[in-house]
């Protein structure tokens, strides 16, 4: 059972934020150090929503400055433009209610992510969504990157594979990236991702790029073949068991919060001291209480000066959810006519070192 402190959380289906990055050409998405923030931190004063960093103000939901969804998603894909037109809900703005009192150690959470990967791994095929992140890359905050991903999960029967772990993501924003298109089938193009340049240069440049390989994670941390529920919830358990020193955190947990207007449980993990393999200091993960399953996570850093405030290092949003999404094959292949890969005997498989 987990404890009454988390009775709101009771249910399975943790889908944290993972590392969608993207390199000139490709990908990277909330990885698995992500979740050793969700169970490592230190507490901090309440933030508005305008003060945490990465977060849009409320304001800027409805303006029209080029940094909206609304102006930088725009493709010639009539879809897209749909698709943008709904984006401004999709920023993630929060706001953080009384208080409860935390549990007193991290096993609420490990029960919930263990029956969250057990019913995910049962009941849900396939979901759509979109991931909005922004993250620290070499001390520098990128801007915000919208994603709309499709996924579907991979099934055995024994050991014969039934269903191929599959994906396809298209950035929306910013515009350096919108219009980027990636496809990744298990067992395809011997493991390689497509990808779809976009933005404003050589946008229809379509290659294939070993997902593992230093442009496909040149402005990331992880792969884009790492995203998704069930790796996440993976890590959450192999962390929070293996990484996380119990006697070396504080636990809060705030109800009332919200993420893209919808309630949801606050939960900020705090390490009090800082050790030698501390790679930040505060962590937040905000559940959905409706979907039962994590929608917003970001870690900060250590500062330099100990007088100053942790340091943003990752911020992750998964917000329009859809656990019942009805996806085919012809969402996962580079035919579909609302994709704009370019046909398989004009697309390249490059090397690192090939491209501009």
């Amino acid at each position: 059972m987990i404890s009454p402190q988390f009775s709101a959380l009771n249910a399975p289906n943790l889908i944290a934020a993972r590392r969608i990055a993207v390199g000139w050409i490709a990908v990277g998405w909330i990885a698995p150090i992500t979740f050793t923030a969700v169970l490592c931190v230190v507490a901090l004063p309440q933030r508005s929503a305008a003060d945490e960093p990465g977060l849009a103000d409320p304001a800027t939901l409805s303006s029209p400055a080029s940094e909206t969804p609304q102006s930088s998603a725009a493709t010639s894909d009539e879809s897209t433009h749909d698709d943008a037109a709904n984006e401004a809900s999709a920023i993630p703005v929060h706001s953080i209610g009384p208080g409860k009192r935390p549990p007193d150690s991290l096993e609420p959470l490990i029960e919930f992510a263990t029956r969250a990967q057990l019913r995910f791994e049962s009941e849900v095929d396939a979901y759509t969504c979109l991931l909005v992140k922004r993250e620290t890359l070499e001390g520098k905050l990128e801007p915000t990157h919208y994603i709309r991903l499709k996924i579907r999960e991979r099934r055995v029967d024994g050991e014969r594979l039934v269903q191929p772990r599959s994906l396809y993501a298209k950035f929306l924003k910013p515009s350096d990236v919108v219009g980027r298109e990636v496809l990744y089938v298990e067992n395809e193009r011997d493991g390689d991702l497509l990808v779809r340049r976009g933005g404003t240069r050589l946008p229809n440049l379509t290659v294939e790029l070993d997902p593992e390989g230093r442009l496909a994670k040149r402005e990331s941390h992880y792969s884009i073949v790492q995203s998704g529920i069930r790796p996440m919830l993976e890590q959450i358990l192999e962390r929070i068991e293996s990484e996380i020193d119990p006697d070396n955190i504080k636990i809060r947990y705030f109800a009332d919060a919200k993420v893209d207007g919808r309630p949801c449980q606050h939960i900020e993990v705090s390490q009090v001291e800082r050790r030698s393999n501390s790679t930040f200091q505060v962590a937040k993960v905000y559940i959905d209480i409706e979907h039962e399953l994590p929608v917003f996570f970001s870690s900060y850093a250590w500062a330099d000066n100990p007088e100053d405030d942790p340091v943003l290092q990752e911020q992750y949003a998964i917000t329009q959810i859809d656990l019942n999404a009805e996806l085919t094959d012809l969402d996962f292949d580079r035919t579909n006519p609302q994709y704009q890969f370019r046909p398989e005997d004009e697309s390249e498989k490059e090397a690192d070192s090939d491209l501009p």
